[in-house]
């Protein structure tokens, strides 16, 4: 099987027809999270599966149609998203994951879709997108490189313990740096050239992109 390109579109901040759209185009696999799957109904587009506890909202079995797969998963101890990770590991050898609606009025639902990308093996490249605002994982295996930014602002902060973090094209370079929760980051830097790249040597290095 090889490796795919995953949609998951949660409950949040719903994603305009155009990400989305453009989205759907780029992925193998689509998966609708709990309310993430109003904002495929009302794109007049269907994901691939639904997940999730189904608890929040009501007439939802009798609005999925039968080319949909629907799986309920009453676990209250694993937010949707957690499921969604735990579908899309049992399913696929995923390559890249984009998360949409991961944004909101909930702070605490964002840190937790952060604390949860942050869990998801390494090699996978994993990507939160809305229309204000861009965030990507960094490991050792997906380094990062950012074309077409110049002016724009950029933090990077440590999803856990980060060693090694480096970059070029940056205002105020970092030279393998270690990063933590009590430590270094980098917030409010400045894109100053049109290639960005950032690197990490260990750990989960969290960056954010203002559109």
């Amino acid at each position: 099987m090889p490796p795919s390109e995953i949609l998951m579109v949660l409950g949040g901040e719903p994603p305009t027809e155009e990400i989305l759209n453009w989205y759907m185009e780029e992925s193998d696999l689509t998966i609708a999270v709990d309310k993430g799957w109003l904002a495929f109904r009302n794109a007049g587009v269907l994901p691939h599966i639904l997940i999730g506890d189904m608890d929040s909202w009501e007439g939802v079995k009798a609005d999925v149609p039968n080319n949909v797969e629907l799986i309920e998963d009453n676990d209250q101890n694993s937010s949707d998203f957690q499921k969604a990770l735990r579908l899309m590991e049992s399913r696929v050898k995923a390559k890249k994951l984009v998360v949409l609606g991961g944004f909101g009025n909930r702070t605490d639902h964002l840190l937790g879709n952060l604390i949860h990308i942050c869990t998801i093996p390494q090699a996978i490249e994993v990507i939160l997108d809305s229309s204000k605002e861009w965030i990507c994982r960094v490991t050792v295996d997906t380094p990062l490189i950012i074309k077409g930014q110049e002016g724009a602002t950029i933090s990077l902060l440590s999803g856990d313990s980060c060693q090694g973090v480096s970059s070029q094209g940056l205002k105020w370079e970092i030279n393998e740096e270690e990063f933590s929760f009590v430590g270094k980051l980098s917030q409010s830097n400045l894109c100053i050239s049109n290639e960005v790249k950032i690197s990490v040597q260990s750990g989960n290095l969290l960056v954010f992109l203002q559109k």
